[in-house]
């Protein structure tokens, strides 16, 4: 039914004199404690959730690992699988006892979020952690390069400060900015007590955070986040003894990876060393690779005498040259 004319023009009324009243638009901002939950709100999830194809790829790895005298499990710190960085697999010999499931087995360490005086949210350990122990995966959306990019400018536009993406290969992102675990919350420290390491888990690459050192419990966890800086300067607040006092450096906008509301990027010191590797084909090492920003292990798979340039095979079955004499490098020792 159709209102009277008298109540229509009255209302009508009413919105032009607001509309007088008002003259410019108003500036609207949300709480802070609503900006705050806006900020700190995720989708819980424990796996990754791909928006682009996953990569499946066979790395051909497989250990013949066997329990030693007085040991229970099998694939401890000699295993074949674990010194490239890959998980055990159907295809292996060490069946149910096996110790190099980290991925698989999911022993998450207890974690508690917290909030820190100068860092936002933190996470802090429940319960202590031994050397090299498996603390967390990183999770998230898995998004290729063209979506990182165009998330990133719209992240730029709205202002927004708090971004959680990490660049695990070529054309391969994490971001934990909509889905993720505790992991993104985890604080960056110059003198950090966990790691990033990239691993291959039946034939996927994921992303597992690791303990460096012994860590108590109470103790936040850290990791170097290892980046240029998107926009403006930040100062570091980690408090550690070799704190490098500002958080990245300035670069261009193209091609790249933020996490916190910073670039995942490579600022690890190198320590070149003299070699000549001719005779080491078939050696497994452990290098830093400067792009993807984490160690990584390989085999050397061939020497070019003429150049010095050796070629290295990786776990993702990617081949690519390196100067070694540039790089930091360690050889792995095998079984």
């Amino acid at each position: 039914m159709p209102r009277p004319a008298k109540i229509r023009k009255k209302h009508e009324n009413v919105f032009d004199q607001l509309i007088k009243a008002i003259k410019a638009p108003v500036d609207f901002d949300l709480p802070s404690v609503l900006k705050e939950w806006k900020s700190n709100y995720y989708v819980p999830i424990k796996r990754n959730f791909y928006l682009t194809k996953k990569r499946i790829e066979d790395d051909g790895i497989f250990c013949s690992c066997i329990p030693s005298s007085g040991s229970s499990v099998t694939c401890d710190k000699d295993c074949q699988c674990g010194m490239l960085f890959s998980c055990c697999s159907s295809t292996c010999k060490c069946e149910n006892k096996c110790a190099n499931k980290p991925f698989q087995h999911r022993t998450l360490r207890k974690t508690k979020l917290i909030k820190t005086e100068k860092c936002g949210n933190g996470v802090v350990a429940e319960e202590d952690i031994k050397k090299g122990e498996f603390v967390i995966e990183y999770v998230g959306e898995v998004i290729d390069d063209r979506a990182c990019e165009q998330r990133l400018w719209k992240m730029k536009r709205q202002g927004d400060t708090n971004f959680y993406l990490c660049e695990v290969s070529s054309n391969m992102v994490i971001d934990a900015t909509n889905k993720g675990n505790m992991s993104r919350f985890i604080n960056h420290s110059c003198e950090p007590n966990t790691e990033m390491q990239k691993w291959t888990v039946e034939g996927e690459t994921r992303v597992g955070i690791f303990a460096l050192r012994d860590i108590k419990t109470g103790e936040e966890l850290t990791y170097d986040y290892k980046f240029v800086q998107f926009g403006a300067d930040q100062d570091c607040h980690c408090g550690s003894s070799n704190c490098r006092k500002m958080l990245g450096i300035t670069k261009s906008v193209n091609s790249i990876v933020l996490h916190n509301g910073n670039l995942s990027q490579d600022q690890h010191v190198r320590k070149k060393r003299k070699t000549s590797l001719e005779n080491c084909i078939g050696e497994i090492v452990r290098l830093w690779h400067r792009r993807h920003n984490m160690y990584l292990a390989a085999s050397i798979y061939d020497f070019n005498e003429r150049n010095g340039i050796h070629t290295l095979l990786f776990t993702d079955a990617t081949i690519e040259e390196f100067d070694l004499t540039e790089e930091d490098w360690d050889f792995l020792p095998q079984p």
